[in-house]
């Protein structure tokens, strides 16, 4: 199938996934290039990538982190510098140095012109709801920030099904996804700080399926209706509304079509998640939905440039 080109006048796609890989950072991939990553983008209609170069390691020391994150948003703003208008960046934030965080944060965004932010759906056994990082969320709230949030392991156990080549990307990445999702619902993230623009990977990886499994509880004596209002208090549909979404490796007719119908088609945006995938994973899969013209344009290049501001 020819790959489809995102209309009109020309412009390409813009992929809100994508991946720069610092060397010997803790997201370095043997092999990536710039040069690999714009081939891939021409040859499928992309015109602008807007990259994440991973987190900074949660493993790292207190001070080593901002460094590690200040070496990586250096790295990523140089491409973009190199390549006008192809390139944007969410720039890796050490959250478990909230000093160097808020540091990194204004550097970032006014130092270097980052396009948001890029974090992880958990450190160690801290979800994003927990009370750590609401000095950093305060901060993003106040700047009206758009927030990248990328599945990363957590220090969940699996039940031992993990071998050869099942890894956590398979099943336990969009459970995280699902999980700090709910950690930000439930600690009322999403509703005190209202003005963070959060975009979830791979269509909120399982939660879509469970959004109304959860607004049913209010038929549960051991839940009931009040319960649920005093969590959800704006209800759980109205909340996850609010949130948007990358919709790489979620471009099945059945996952694309769920989200659609929670989720306004303003708030879903293509992503590749490139170089994990090759583009044209994403490319061919969105052609094959059969979205009309205005659809199509909205999804694939319209969505991104209304919620970026370009």
């Amino acid at each position: 199938m020819e790959t489809r080109r995102a209309e009109p006048g020309g412009h390409g796609k813009i992929d809100m996934h994508h991946h720069f890989r610092p060397p010997n950072a803790y997201a370095s991939r043997r092999g990536w290039s710039v040069a690999q990553a714009l081939d891939e983008m021409d040859a499928n209609g992309v015109a602008l990538a807007v990259a994440y170069a991973g987190p900074v390691s949660d493993a790292a020391s207190a001070g080593t982190a901002g460094r590690n994150a200040r070496l990586i948003n250096d790295f990523s703003t140089e491409i973009t510098r190199d390549h006008p208008g192809r390139f944007g960046t969410f720039a890796s934030l050490p959250m478990l140095d909230p000093d160097a965080c808020l540091a990194e944060i204004a550097y970032a965004a006014d130092v270097l012109g980052a396009d948001g932010f890029g974090i992880s759906t958990c450190y160690g056994s801290l979800w994003l709801g927990d009370p750590v990082f609401r000095p950093i969320f305060e901060e993003l709230n106040r700047r009206k920030s758009i927030v990248f949030v990328h599945p990363v392991d957590s220090a969940c156990p699996t039940l031992g099904y993990e071998a050869d080549v099942i890894t956590g990307p398979w099943i336990e990445w969009p459970a995280n996804t699902a999980r700090t999702i709910m950690s930000l619902m439930v600690n009322g993230v999403l509703r005190q700080f209202p003005d963070i623009r959060f975009i979830f990977c791979h269509a909120g990886g399982v939660l879509p399926s469970l959004i109304g499994r959860i607004a049913g509880f209010s038929g549960w004596p051991v839940v009931g209706p009040k319960r649920l209002e005093a969590i959800f208090p704006d209800g759980i549909e109205t909340e996850f509304a609010r949130l948007y979404f990358e919709c790489a490796q979620a471009y099945a007719p059945e996952a694309f079509e769920m989200l659609a119908r929670m989720v306004p088609r303003s708030h879903m945006m293509f992503g590749s998640d490139y170089d994990n995938f090759p583009i044209s994973h994403s490319t061919s899969r969105v052609d094959s939905l059969g979205l009309d013209a205005e659809q199509y344009d909205a999804h694939c290049r319209g969505n991104a440039l209304e919620l970026l501001g370009r």
